[in-house]
């Protein structure tokens, strides 16, 4: 490759393996684990965003929603996710049961909750079928966060993530339109509305995208008998990575690693972290203070489906480009300030409400578009933290979601359109979060974790022969991701 092609993919992409064993194991890795994870948390984001839709374009009036009916039905999710995030943690880090099985049987099961909600007929049936739903949605975002970080070098990791990311908002989006196309053409088909087709195709996406993680999702490298890896890749996969030995839970085990966590600061504050940026950064997509606005402001059904397109499009675009920084720059903590400047102009902009034109309404909610770039950065940033004990790295990363306490007391949909108390919280905790990632920022550098060490580094080979094979030890810098780049600097001063 020439030096602009490789300059270009390292910026875009990351950078490119130089032996070509590596390269082509990479390239394995994105088109089957990579794949897999966006499209389970497509589907994921697919049937979570279509409450909203289905809510505000005749789910609220068929079945009856009072007062604050819709936002306890979101509420209930919270709490079954909030629940189903402890089993997950452990599943997948206890070496017992592979998340080839794992993710796709989660995935049926929300599945066919999803598909029960069209044929609700109450808000308490629909409460029921969210909580449950959520327990086994539960698996997906922290639980792909964990398996990115067990596959992919840190260099590798904050670009995927985001891509991972995005395909929630992509998931968001394709509602939208998909809901728009549906209002238009089988509202009324057999006898059914259009807010329920919009279950039932979710449901009829949902299912092959488990049978494809069943039969091709490797699990752990550790524990993976995928069939499209070689043994030799096999091997690669654990040697070029710094991870801790690999061990089935136990009692012993378990409460070793959870003393090592309530000892570190990076379960608190990676914990206190997502709650705080979440709750705040993601307002104008959790509360569906768009579509809520739309609606008030007697805005049809297709045009309610479709505007917030713009919103979803923004936080696709604006996700990956931060991380983009985030990366380039190695510096993970930048990306929450610039999320919290967007949601301060977009909440100080909704707060002079009786001031607003239309357009100053969406110019406030889609730039709020630019708090979604932390489930990529941030996590990375946990991922990277915690390479040191799989139990630590997976609790930390699931119980970065904690927030079922917010929308009740702060964004009830009594509120909307205006939302008053929410918008002065979101300046708060959008604050709060910006102190936690400071001290983050701090602790990592004033109390390092004592992480593994990178036992092999492929270098560039002269020759494609297995025999040519050579591995240079290196040291493993938890503080940057640009260690890769600096090893290659070093390695070539010792030829």
């Amino acid at each position: 490759m020439s030096g602009i092609q490789v300059e270009l993919e390292t910026f875009f992409w990351g950078k490119p393996p130089t032996n070509p064993k590596e390269r082509k194991l990479l390239l394995k890795l994105d088109l089957v684990i990579l794949s897999y994870v966006c499209l389970s948390y497509f589907a994921n984001y697919l049937d979570r965003a279509n409450l909203a839709n289905a809510y505000t374009t005749g789910m609220k009036e068929d079945l009856n929603f009072k007062g604050n009916d819709y936002t306890y039905a979101v509420s209930m999710f919270t709490a079954g996710y909030i629940i189903g995030q402890w089993p997950s943690a452990l599943i997948l880090s206890s070496g017992r049961i592979s998340p080839r099985f794992w993710f796709p049987f989660c995935m049926v099961a929300w599945g066919i909750c999803t598909l029960g909600t069209a044929w609700a007929t109450t808000p308490r049936q629909v409460w029921g079928i969210r909580f449950t739903q959520a327990l086994f949605e539960a698996s997906t975002f922290s639980g792909s966060h964990y398996i990115l970080g067990s596959w992919y070098k840190d260099h590798e990791l904050g670009k995927r993530s985001a891509v991972f990311a995005t395909a929630a908002q992509m998931g968001t989006l394709f509602s939208g339109i998909m809901q728009g196309g549906i209002v238009t053409n089988l509202e009324g088909k057999n006898g059914l509305r259009g807010w329920q087709f919009l279950f039932i195709i979710d449901f009829a996406i949902t299912i092959p995208i488990a049978i494809y993680g069943f039969l091709m999702f490797p699990g752990t490298p550790h524990s993976t008998k995928a069939f499209w890896l070689t043994e030799e890749e096999r091997q690669m996969c654990l040697s070029r990575l710094p991870h801790s030995a690999q061990v089935k839970m136990t009692p012993k085990t378990l409460s070793g690693s959870i003393r090592k966590l309530v000892k570190s600061w990076r379960w608190y504050l990676f914990t206190l972290l997502f709650t705080f940026s979440a709750t705040s950064f993601e307002k104008v997509g959790v509360y569906s203070e768009f579509n809520l606005w739309l609606k008030s402001a007697g805005y049809s059904k297709q045009q309610i489906s479709y505007y917030p397109s713009i919103f979803t499009a923004t936080a696709i675009l604006s996700t990956y480009i931060l991380t983009l920084i985030s990366d380039h720059t190695g510096n993970r903590f930048i990306i929450n300030p610039i999320m919290f400047l967007a949601v301060f102009i977009s909440s100080i902009t909704l707060l002079n409400w009786n001031h607003l034109n239309k357009g100053a309404h969406f110019f406030a909610y889609i730039i709020g578009g630019l708090g979604y770039a932390g489930q990529a950065s941030n996590f990375a940033w946990a991922n990277e933290l915690c390479r040191d004990d799989d139990v630590l790295r997976s609790i930390t990363l699931f119980s970065m979601n904690w927030n079922l306490w917010y929308q009740i007391v702060a964004w009830p949909v009594v509120d909307a359109p205006k939302f008053r108390n929410g918008q002065i919280a979101t300046l708060i905790t959008g604050g709060v979060s910006v102190i936690v990632a400071i001290l983050i920022q701090y602790c990592s550098k004033r109390y390092p974790p004592d992480l593994p060490k990178l036992e092999h580094d492929y270098e560039d080979q002269q020759s494609n022969d297995d025999n040519d094979n050579h591995f240079v030890q290196v040291s493993y810098n938890p503080n940057s991701v640009k260690n890769e780049r600096q090893i290659d600097v070093e390695n070539k001063d010792l030829k």
